[in-house]
């Protein structure tokens, strides 16, 4: 149940928006949902694009985070300025003499609600997506240190933002079509950034090869050799996780893996859990008694 919580939240909001639709009126909810839709769009898109367009036009190289800013202050500004221009426009369009008048509440109000609720559903599991996989790299980090061993049964649980995320990506045909929108969660992506940092780690990537499953992934040498790229060796160094799976040489190899398929489909979560509970304490050295 705890893993199906942002699923559940998501159908929770659907059937209030539903209910406030029907008995007060659709339109606050259709001028925020399209709004807000429009903003999103505009960030996600100015995330992924604004680099690569920077660099091909003015040979400048952005850094996420002002991509990330500067994206986020025009979505936020569209979305204030549409919010006012489609409130006053929907009320218009629905006006008591309108014969679309009978849509904005009751039964077709609460229909219309779909609209918007699913726009707010879709930024919801999106933000879900992307803590679940920082979370993701912040815990298979920690597990791929040298001594980990000593660690044995003090590991904590994995963050359950991961658990959530496979939840998301669980339902039918939702994870490619959140692929296409997400330029950060993208599953080939973020597994490539995992498996680079597994590289580093004798143990976990040990541990994980003596899965058949994903044994054919983790024996590539690419991500050793990731790894050692100067570009990606300093954004693991810093921990910033947004830039190891947004780092070039990380999204072309996500590219170029001849078994994009399993790369795609690889789930770290059970492996990680069997790793720790692998891990056999050491005893401490018992005290001399004199």
């Amino acid at each position: 149940m705890v893993e199906q919580f942002p699923v559940l939240a998501a159908l929770l909001f659907v059937v209030i928006a539903f209910i406030y639709a029907s008995k007060r009126s659709v339109i606050s909810l259709l001028a925020s949902g399209t709004s807000i839709g429009i903003g999103v769009a505009l960030l996600l898109a100015g995330f992924q694009y604004l680099p690569g367009l920077a660099k091909t036009y003015l040979d400048i190289d952005l850094t996420w985070q002002f991509s990330l800013g500067l994206s986020a202050c025009v979505g936020g500004l569209v979305f204030i300025v549409l919010r006012l221009i489609l409130a006053f426009a929907l009320k218009h369009l629905f006006n008591p003499d309108s014969p679309l008048h009978p849509l904005v509440d009751g039964t077709p109000g609460g229909f219309l609600s779909i609209f918007p609720s699913l726009v707010a559903v879709f930024l919801f599991f999106t933000c879900v997506r992307a803590a679940g996989t920082v979370q993701e790299l912040n815990y298979v980090d920690s597990l791929a240190q040298t001594g980990i061993e000593r660690m044995a049964g003090k590991i904590p649980p994995p963050p359950p933002s991961i658990q959530w995320r496979n939840a998301i990506e669980s339902l039918p045909y939702l994870a490619p079509l959140l692929d296409q929108t997400d330029p950060f969660s993208r599953r080939r992506s973020r597994n490539a950034a995992a498996l680079t940092l597994i590289a580093r780690s004798t143990e976990l990537r040990a541990h994980l090869f003596a899965d058949p499953e994903i044994a054919g992934l983790i024996e590539s040498g690419s991500w050793a050799l990731l790894a050692g790229d100067p570009a990606v060796a300093k954004v693991i160094s810093t921990r910033d996780r947004v830039g190891l799976v947004t780092a070039p040489a990380i999204q072309q190899a996500a590219i170029d893996f001849p078994d994009r398929a399993d790369l795609e489909n690889l789930v770290l979560l059970p492996d990680l859990r069997e790793f720790t509970r692998s891990l056999v304490p050491i005893a401490e050295p018992e005290a001399e008694s004199f």
